[in-house]
């Protein structure tokens, strides 16, 4: 894929003055996935690591599945409301996008070990249980607006960087500086290319992004002595990502030498289109165990090996300009076709290694708490193209940092059968040198009577990142003025709503 060409549709963040490339800035997007859980977890804050007893545990730590002294079917829908307020330019806009599914399905078998008449029931291998489940790790849905009056730079200058100093017949086909060429944008002479756009322009952004990631975990898990339970589960896992991309510009053209004057004291407006679509497959695995040194105390530990993912990019981009003459009559609008360009690669994501801790009070509740550590520096990109590779995996080390995750719950029963949960959970940040952590709280109540369930749970997450419609490089011979280009402050809002429903049998 032509990575200088697809900057923009990357969501660029900025660490000391390093530019993210597209693929530096997705593997990190695809790197963050959290376990499926129910809703009963998900208002425990995803504290599953020694807790068990729970279809989740397929997808963190398979050990709890050794928890289960019935067979379990559970399905678990949702609805997600996501909200992103700007600001950009100085100027603050807001925007949101809801949508349901299907979160979690899943079904459980227990399988006691057959033993001798009269034998201890307790002692020994005590079950043998088999899962599987789906369960969705990563929610890509969301819309982005920003806007606001550029006083330091235009898009053009975006556009007059890609070109440099090639000369007009050598700039590719097809390309995006090609395009602005052709559509007037940029010009040249002897010291390179430079825009026609004069400052103060007005800018828009528009992002929409959809998909998400899941997996479908087959596992296993025994109960030794009612006091270790060991699990192991495969992990297939399914990644689909859309970002549809708009941007428009317009303001005055530029006065310089030799300009036509056609375009003298006119206006122009463009608007730049581009949409990317990511698919592909994965595997991994996960082991756990969980220990009770007494039957009130769970001890958790977990391991989930990266998930390899072979992964297809298709990438198209237009660019599309109109202008007015200073009179005020309109000139025909000038297109080009759509670009393609389509690559492949592959992806390794980050181990991840778990720690938990839960404490049973009998019948009246339990609090629980994990702690998990993820190296998003140790994320491995390979392509077909050597430069591509050497570069995104070089940024990868650079920006990218190691963390500790921690997430902790508590549940407690009210009357008869009803219980209360609360949860909280905190990612640290994934860079070196930005701190953008997300925390989560949640809350969410739960029924049993019969053989039956019904949890449900709401929870509201937090985080805050940055996006820049295009980057200049400091080779930019005007970079003193314009710098970088601008970005856009996000703060970004996930108001989710989970409800389970179960039936042991």
């Amino acid at each position: 894929m032509k990575l200088r060409s697809i900057f923009i549709v990357a969501g660029i963040v900025f660490a000391s003055n390093s530019l993210y490339a597209q693929y530096t800035s997705d593997v990190l997007r695809f790197s963050q996935s959290e376990p499926g859980t129910t809703a009963r977890f998900k208002g425990l804050g995803g504290a599953q690591t020694a807790l068990g007893g729970d279809i989740s545990s397929l997808s963190a730590n398979p050990a709890g599945l050794g928890f289960f002294t019935k067979s379990d079917f559970s399905f678990t829908p949702e609805f997600n409301n996501f909200k992103v307020g700007s600001e950009y330019l100085g100027n603050n806009v807001s925007d949101k996008r809801s949508k349901a599914g299907i979160n979690q399905l899943g079904v459980v078998f227990y399988s006691p070990v057959n033993k001798a008449k009269g034998s201890d029931l307790n002692s020994g291998w005590v079950s043998l249980n088999f899962g599987i489940g789906y369960n969705k790790t990563n929610n890509f849905n969301s819309n982005i607006t920003y806007s606001g009056k550029n006083a330091k730079s235009s898009m053009a200058d975006y556009f007059a960087d890609l070109a440099g100093n090639t000369p007009t017949g050598s700039l590719g086909s097809g390309s995006l500086e090609q395009m602005a060429y052709n559509n007037f944008l940029i010009e040249y002479d002897p010291a390179g290319y430079f825009p026609t756009t004069a400052l103060n322009n007005n800018q828009q952004n528009i992002i929409r992004r959809s998909g998400s990631q899941s997996e479908v975990n087959i596992g296993m898990a025994g109960n030794y002595g009612n006091k270790l339970y060991l699990g192991l589960s495969l992990g297939l896992t399914n990644l689909d990502y859309t970002s549809d991309l708009a941007f428009s510009e317009s303001g005055n053209n530029l006065t310089y030498a030799g300009q036509d004057p056609e375009f003298l004291n006119g206006t122009y407006s463009f608007g730049y289109n581009s949409i990317q679509q990511t698919r592909g497959n994965g595997i991994n695995a996960k082991l756990g165990l969980i220990y009770k040194p007494v039957n009130e105390l769970r001890l958790g530990l977990s391991f989930v090996t990266p998930t390899w993912y072979s992964l297809t990019d298709d990438f198209s981009e237009n660019l599309n300009t109109k202008y007015k003459r200073a009179d005020g009559a309109s000139i025909p609008e000038y297109t080009n076709p759509l670009s393609n360009y389509n690559s492949e690669y592959s992806l390794r994501t980050p181990y991840k290694v778990s720690g938990g801790v839960a404490y049973i009070f009998g019948n009246s509740g339990l609090i629980t708490a994990d702690a998990e550590y993820v190296d998003y520096s140790s994320i491995r990109f390979s392509s077909n193209f050597a430069a591509e590779e050497t570069n995104t995996n070089r940024d990868i080390a650079s920006l990218y940092k190691a963390n500790v995750n921690y997430r902790a719950g508590v549940e407690f029963k009210l009357i008869d059968q009803f219980m209360i949960r609360g949860g909280y959970s905190y990612s640290g940040s994934p860079y070196k040198n930005l701190d953008f952590t997300t925390q989560a709280y949640s809350g969410g109540l739960g029924y049993r009577f019969d053989n039956y369930y019904l949890d449900v749970t709401y929870r509201h997450t937090k985080w805050e990142s940055t996006n820049s419609p295009y980057t200049i490089s400091s080779d930019y011979p005007d970079f003193s003025f314009t710098g970088a280009g601008p970005t856009a402050n996000l703060k970004n809002t996930s108001d989710n709503v989970f409800l389970t429903f179960g039936v042991k049998f």
